[in-house]
């Protein structure tokens, strides 16, 4: 690894098990794109730089991107984006890295977990956001695990029976069979044009991005999944900018 602008890059030519393909990687997001040719290369995941786990995942002939290119965003925000959709979509030839985990009997159990926190966790309780693979911290949880059937093997693809703001439900999937797809690699929530349509009238909002009086105003997001219902409190959908008191949603 190399330090790369204001972030770390993947360089070839230190690794003595890197192999190059001719093949051309490219992935465009709304918030820019990558673009580069594959690679193959031994992958290493796991441990972190301020965490007490020194664990790593050797993932052997992993084939990735090798970013040559990138705009946006990329240029400042990241070290490089893991896909962990099903292998259906994923670029030709490329098996995903988790996927390879599996194939390669690396894990406890086959499967990945994500902790989120919010700022005020981390300063308050000291916990930190994390990933993990193999298994899932039952420290970071009460009550009962749930478990939903993946509907639509591209992405993780879930029955969504209806979104309540407030309490009151929008009616949104009557008379039709919905889905709702859990990305962690999206920063905003979308929904096709017609159910933006039967939910506008709802939702206390006139544009994609508004000011609000207080970080209340809109009030409490709904989303009911196979009969249970997640809440989503105002700060999970709210932006607060830099100006304090004037709080934007972005939902």
């Amino acid at each position: 690894m190399k330090s790369h602008d204001l972030h770390f890059a993947y360089n070839q030519k230190h690794s003595t098990t890197a192999v190059a393909t001719n093949q051309k990687a490219y992935i465009s997001f709304g918030s820019g794109s990558l673009s580069g040719h594959f690679y193959n290369d031994d992958f290493r995941i796991g441990g972190c730089q301020f965490c007490q786990s020194t664990s790593q995942i050797l993932i052997k002939h992993q084939k990735f991107g090798n970013v040559e290119k990138e705009d946006s965003i990329f240029r400042e925000n990241f070290d490089a984006i893991v896909g962990l959709a099903y292998p259906s979509f994923a670029e030709r030839g490329v098996t995903p890295v988790f996927d390879n985990m599996i194939q390669q009997k690396l894990l406890q159990d086959n499967l990945f977990a994500f902790y989120l926190t919010s700022k005020m966790d981390e300063e308050m309780d000291g916990l930190d956001s994390e990933l993990t693979f193999g298994y899932y911290d039952k420290s970071k949880y009460t009550g009962d695990m749930v478990w939903h059937p993946i509907l639509h093997k591209l992405m993780f693809g879930v029955q969504l029976d209806d979104i309540k703001v407030n309490g009151k439900p929008l009616n949104i999937c009557q008379g039709k069979e919905c889905l709702i797809t859990v990305d962690s690699g999206t920063s905003e929530m979308t929904m096709p044009s017609w159910a933006f349509k039967k939910a506008i009238g709802h939702i206390p909002l006139k544009t994609n991005a508004m000011k609000c009086n207080n970080a209340t105003q809109f009030g409490e997001l709904t989303f009911v999944i196979n009969g249970f219902e997640y809440t989503l409190p105002n700060d999970d959908w709210l932006e607060k900018p830099d100006v304090v008191g004037q709080p934007v949603n972005t939902a």
